[in-house]
């Protein structure tokens, strides 16, 4: 087993998919699961089945922030690689993640790239930067960025206590995360000859389909005020979140006239997202499936 790592993963009813990570994986890293549909079953059957792997059920649904600050102060190694299970991932990248984060001193976050960047990039790139061009650099294209969003793989000595802000459940709490590493001065890095897939919420069961949706719908516009707020200023956040209020009224109006009561209701829980930041209250909605 490597003891310069630990996977860490925050989880929903994601047993199939972990069970297909770890098997690849093969026991090489120890592996700390958060899983926040508190089912003891994953627990046990996960437990059994792989052995460096851990899973803590907590008390109640943590969200990622507090899933990730968990598993990253219950991480024992060096690095702590931090995921969703709806990812793939070769055994191959992850040795590769290892030797750049011990050849780059001081950084504040790497993470590889998304095979189909057409899609997605996981990271931003404000202004660009000197490029370096030591070897390790040219031979893995790691290019330095602004802000990093998924897989994130940390040195707990580096970070030390700039962990997660638990203000968040879902949504902008990477960038967030990123954007105040590196405000202390720690540098970010997308290494783009490293990849990964990011399957998405489409990877969980069809039954949580309205789940996601219901959370989707508050949680995304409730952290985009409140990173907004956070990194800029309240003002600032209003004008930028003034056009996602605009458009959850057209879509309500929309549905409503359509008769479509289930997709005026998701339409509803936007702006009740939206409103709730803005009055200052916590993200507190749980939805039930």
């Amino acid at each position: 087993m490597n003891n310069d790592l630990t996977l860490v993963f925050s989880s929903y009813q994601s047993r199939k998919l972990l069970e297909k990570i770890l098997f690849q994986f093969q026991n090489k890293y120890k592996t700390i699961i958060i899983e926040n549909s508190l089912d003891i079953k994953i627990k046990i059957l996960l437990e059994k089945k792989f052995k460096n792997t851990e899973v803590i059920i907590p008390k109640e649904n943590l969200g990622l922030a507090k899933s990730y600050n968990l598993g990253i102060k219950k991480a024992k190694t060096k690095f702590v690689f931090l995921n969703n299970p709806d990812m793939e991932i070769s055994s191959q990248s992850i040795k590769s993640l290892i030797f750049c984060a011990n050849k780059i001193k001081n950084f504040g976050a790497i993470s590889p790239i998304f095979k189909n960047e057409k899609t997605y990039k996981n990271y931003k790139i404000f202004k660009e930067k000197k490029v370096n061009k030591s070897k390790l650099f040219k031979k893995f294209k790691i290019v330095e960025v602004d802000l990093l969003d998924n897989n994130l793989f940390i040195n707990k000595k580096i970070i030390k206590n700039n962990l997660f802000d638990e203000n968040y459940f879902l949504f902008f709490e990477t960038f967030d995360f990123t954007k105040n590493l590196k405000k202390k001065g720690k540098k970010l890095f997308a290494v783009k000859k490293i990849k990964f897939n990011h399957l998405g919420a489409s990877s969980l069961p069809d039954k949580f389909d309205n789940l996601v949706k219901k959370t989707r719908s508050f949680h995304y516009n409730w952290s985009k005020f409140y990173y907004l707020k956070k990194n800029f200023n309240y003002f600032y956040a209003l004008k930028k979140i003034f056009p996602n209020i605009v458009r959850a009224i057209k879509k309500i109006i929309i549905n409503f006239l359509n008769l479509d009561f289930y997709n005026v209701k998701l339409n509803l829980l936007e702006l009740y997202g939206i409103f709730t930041a803005i009055l200052f209250f916590k993200s507190f909605f749980r939805p039930k499936n």
